[in-house]
């Protein structure tokens, strides 16, 4: 574009919030996953392992925000079939070790990989050049036939890990992205409705989900079987107070409180910095998600804009399941806390996702900084 001032342009910066909260987040997600092992005979290699995702995903963050968004589109189609034979490679046999009696995994180079974590994203960039391409006839329920097709098929595959959380992510995904779209709202309700009843079928065909629920309405009747996680979760932040006990003093970290450094992270954090810790990473997921949505509201392009903001609600959902969870009013989900969770493929995948989000809001021509 010509510039009428005749004076050079300056390239437009990134979005300093988004980057700042999403520096903070992971520092504390490292300075917590030392706290939460540090009475463990690995602590150190727990946080050296994260500390080489955080570095890995740094680069890809960076790297993502450089590369126009608009690629995205062609590729679209590849990585959704790629992410989603990596998901079907999951249940074959000697390719997904079975950890706590699922196969979410897949084992590389000495590193587990969770092909989930990249098909959401897949997910979301199929959609958003799906629902691009087809403009005003997104309102004719034929349209949307191939986006359901997919999804249901993605669901079969996830169930058979199991991971439910992950699934209910899926779902929540297309919904928001097919509705923000512009589907016609009963389009998008009825497969609600239809769905429904299958997953209260799936629930209570099993005895250990059904027990997952009933810990949810009393966790204190079962807290030495279901409830046990939920029950802990709940002291920890109990023990917190206000301010905590100090980094390093929690309790219940001393392996009372199962996977302290993964999906109740949040927990421990509770408990060593008490409600104001909590407040403050609330505040930076809020800030996050404020700027990652932004960037979608103010682009000029429907492809970038439905990008942003289904990247933005996968963090945003999946940010909202696990602190329910480990505030006791969700059942237990497996799902991690974005950015400062224990794990490579989330980080890597969070990490990438927001690459892409501030490559959109770099050139949207409104986001203020």
């Amino acid at each position: 574009m010509d510039n009428p001032s005749g004076q050079p342009q300056r390239r437009r910066e990134f979005d300093r919030w988004l980057l700042y909260s999403t520096f903070l987040l992971v520092g504390l997600g490292l300075l917590m996953i030392f706290s939460a092992t540090s009475q463990s005979d690995s602590s150190l290699g727990f946080l050296k392992r994260q500390a080489i995702f955080v570095s890995a995903g740094t680069v890809l963050m960076v790297t993502l925000s450089r590369l126009p968004y608009e690629r995205w589109r062609k590729l679209s189609i590849l990585l959704i079939l790629l992410s989603t034979v990596l998901v079907g490679t999951t249940l074959i046999p000697g390719f997904g070790p079975k950890i706590k009696g699922a196969t979410r995994w897949i084992r590389f180079a000495g590193f587990s990989i969770q092909p989930t974590e990249f098909l959401k994203v897949a997910l979301v960039m199929f959609l958003a050049a799906f629902v691009s391409k087809r403009g005003e006839s997104i309102r004719n329920i034929k349209v949307l036939c191939p986006a359901f097709i997919l999804v249901v098929i993605l669901c079969v595959l996830i169930i058979k890990q199991p991971d439910y959380g992950t699934m209910l992510i899926i779902c929540a995904i297309a919904w928001i992205m097919l509705f923000v779209g512009g589907a016609r709202l009963p389009h998008v309700v009825i497969p609600i409705i239809v769905a429904l009843p299958i997953f209260v079928i799936l629930v209570t065909s099993s005895e250990y989900r059904t027990n997952r629920f009933e810990a949810l309405f009393n966790p204190w009747a079962t807290e030495n079987g279901s409830g046990h996680q939920v029950t802990r979760s709940m002291m920890a932040y109990g023990k917190g107070h206000i301010t905590g006990k100090g980094l390093s003093n929690s309790e219940l970290k001393l392996k009372h409180l199962p996977e302290a450094h993964t999906d109740f992270i949040l927990a421990v954090l509770g408990e060593e910095m008490g409600l104001v810790g909590v407040f403050g990473v609330l505040v930076l997921y809020g800030t996050l998600l404020w700027r990652g949505f932004l960037a979608g509201i103010k682009s000029a392009e429907p492809f970038g804009s439905l990008l942003a903001v289904g990247l933005s609600s996968v963090i945003g959902i999946q940010i909202v399941l696990n602190v329910g969870v480990t505030m006791g009013v969700l059942p237990p989900t497996g799902l991690t806390l974005p950015l400062m969770s224990y794990g490579g493929s989330s980080l890597l995948c969070t990490m990438a996702s927001i690459g892409v989000v501030l490559n959109i809001g770099q050139r949207s021509r409104h986001v203020q900084k």
